[in-house]
């Protein structure tokens, strides 16, 4: 009997595990077999560049005996502080560093898309088989959620947006913590609390979740009311240990800075950007732009006022099959018999309703009347907020459990196991195909690097480098993913709003006969100048900019190293496809003085 048991428990863990993996290697296609040269990335990819760069300054700190939380490698000599403008988590902080000291700087960032998959898939499994006893239905909600179009866009600019698996697991133990107050299913309710909190934004959901559920709780008082206890004090616990990590969250709620609202301040975002990343009414209901098929069509809504102006942050698409089910679930929710079937049916409708209004914009202009939205009220006492719109990945969870509902009575009328098992195959085939974002390939060679950055890897470790044009008004996350190849301090990579950016925005004129001597006082040794980063803005003034530089009497060149293809037509690479032109700084030192 035991080893029935035994044998049951390992089936249902491992043939979920293997599913989704599988589904993974397909889906991500060839990102597995490319796990350390190539990472997720589309067109426009940037951001993410921030995160490998992390992982590689980790690691090269650890080595090299410098700090962990200080860097002048880039802004130089001004420096960083590393965690100055993020709002960083117990958890984020040690996958970061476990990841990045014991793998490479690409498998940092790969690790965490692959598990992000898995994960929101299996604790979706898991929840879904606790509230259905069905394994089939459970592996059905899984690629729902796990294999949505919102996580696999994030994957390609925001890594931190993957860590939506705490929602699922949260609910697990909620589920477990009701059936049984246990020790272990106490502690597993507290831990799903930090975990959740590995994310700011993913805490921001995981709350609504409680609070919805919470709702539903207290409508039933008398039978919940030693469950709610328990809730409200683990809740507590967990609070309490988490603390330190909110304190500053806290501190700026009750005594707020008096730094104006910007896309820097990681405290107040502008209210305005809040109706520009919101949902809009077919960010829903099209599928993604990426899809090989039907992304053309939706294509053409981008920039409307229908769809959203974002390719990524308005990527929420449901599928049509998720959302007939969930309807099927609803007209047939009288026939759910169980109290606690009943239960979790409500909570999960009154889920994806709450959901869908958090991520509306701060009002409905409906002729004369102003109808407000929740962003409305949450901004005021949260206004480190402004993407909205990401409330929609709740919404995609909610569906994801409401249409296992509908599957299970599409699928009940069926007589044999088998015809069961090829009905639930084909409406895995059909999600899948909904939420299809390849081909193309997503993927984006990293390692191979433009041939200035291997000739500048051979150089003294101790030179200082520039590349131009400057990014002192905004961020270039690829100048910080070259660094990974040739390791030299260089003075780009400033943060808004710092003494260095400032220094910074009056060093963008290369041409200035007076900028040369700067950067030799700056200790500069090479520039780096992309011809492409002049011409492609269409810019006369930059144009122009990068006619004047080779006449600059403070610079040498040294060799200009033409445009490089990418070795391989069907994944994309870090090459430029114009020439860099490499110069020695020969100037005379002159302008301030730095204190270093």
């Amino acid at each position: 009997m035991q080893k029935d048991t035994k044998n049951k428990f390992l089936i249902h863990i491992v043939r979920p595990t293997v599913i989704f993996f599988g589904l993974i290697l397909i889906t991500t296609y060839p990102l597995v077999l490319k796990i350390k040269t190539c990472m997720p990335g589309f067109f426009s990819t940037d951001e993410s560049f921030i995160i490998v760069w992390n992982a590689w300054r980790i690691k090269f700190a650890f080595l090299n005996h410098l700090s962990m939380v200080n860097t002048d490698y880039i802004a130089y000599p001004f420096g960083i502080a590393i965690y100055s403008n993020h709002l960083v988590s117990y958890v984020w902080f040690f996958i970061n560093h476990a990841l990045a000291l014991l793998t490479t700087p690409v498998m940092t960032y790969n690790l965490q898309v692959i598990l992000c998959i898995f994960l929101s898939a299996f604790f979706t499994y898991l929840l879904v088989y606790r509230l259905t006893k069905n394994y089939r239905i459970a592996i059905f909600s899984g690629i729902i959620f796990g294999f949505c179009p919102y996580i696999f866009v994030r994957s390609w600019q925001h890594l931190g947006e993957m860590y939506v698996w705490p929602m699922p697991l949260l609910l697990w133990s909620l589920l477990r913590l009701k059936e049984s107050l246990r020790l272990v299913n106490k502690s597993l309710y507290v831990l799903s609390l930090v975990l959740a909190a590995i994310n700011y934004a993913v805490m921001y959901y995981c709350i609504l979740i409680l609070f919805i559920f919470f709702i539903c709780l207290v409508f039933k008082w008398r039978q919940n009311k030693k469950y709610i206890t328990n809730i409200l004090f683990l809740s507590a616990v967990a609070a309490i240990f988490l603390l330190p990590q909110f304190w500053s969250v806290f501190e700026n709620i009750f005594a707020p800075q008096q730094r104006a609202s910007s896309a820097w301040n990681v405290y107040k975002r502008p209210f305005d950007d809040i109706f520009m990343q919101s949902a809009k009414p077919l960010s829903y209901i099209l599928p993604p732009v990426a899809h090989p098929i039907f992304g053309k069509f939706t294509e053409q809504f981008v920039g409307g006022d229908l769809y959203g102006a974002s390719f990524t942050e308005h990527t929420l698409y449901l599928g049509f099959l998720p959302l007939i089910l969930a309807f099927l679930a609803f007209r047939k929710r009288k026939m759910l018999t169980e109290d606690s079937d009943r239960f979790y049916f409500n909570f999960f409708f009154l889920l994806a309703v709450g959901a869908w209004l958090f991520s509306q914009p701060p009002w409905w202009q409906i002729g004369p009347v102003k109808l407000y939205m929740p962003s409305f009220f949450m901004h005021k006492i949260l206004p480190m907020f402004r993407a909205y719109c990401r409330f929609g990945v709740v919404l995609m969870f909610a569906v994801a459990v409401l249409a296992g509902f509908g599957l299970k009575y599409a699928i009940g009328r069926l007589r044999t196991q088998i015809a069961k098992t090829l009905a639930t195959v084909l409406f895995c085939a059909i999600v899948l195909f909904e939420f299809w974002t390849w081909p193309p390939y997503k993927v984006i060679n990293v390692i191979d690097c433009p041939a200035v950055y291997s000739w500048l890897k051979e150089q003294p470790k101790e030179i200082i480098i520039a590349e131009y044009p400057l990014d002192a008004y905004s961020p270039n996350e690829m100048y910080k993913l070259y660094q990974v190849k040739h390791e030299k301090k260089m003075i780009n990579g400033t943060l808004p709003e710092t003494r260095a950016n400032k220094f910074a925005q009056g060093l963008v004129k290369l041409s200035d006969p007076r900028t040369a001597g700067i950067l030799r006082s700056m200790k500069v040794k090479y520039v780096l100048v992309h011809v492409d980063g002049y011409l492609n803005t269409e810019l006369k003034e930059d144009a122009d900019e990068l006619k004047k530089i080779p006449s600059s009497s403070g610079l040498k060149l040294v060799k200009s190293f033409p445009a490089q293809e990418c070795t391989n037509d069907k994944i994309m690479c870090i090459y430029n496809k114009g020439a860099i032109d490499l110069y020695e700084v020969v100037a005379e030192p002159s302008g301030p003085l730095l204190n270093q």
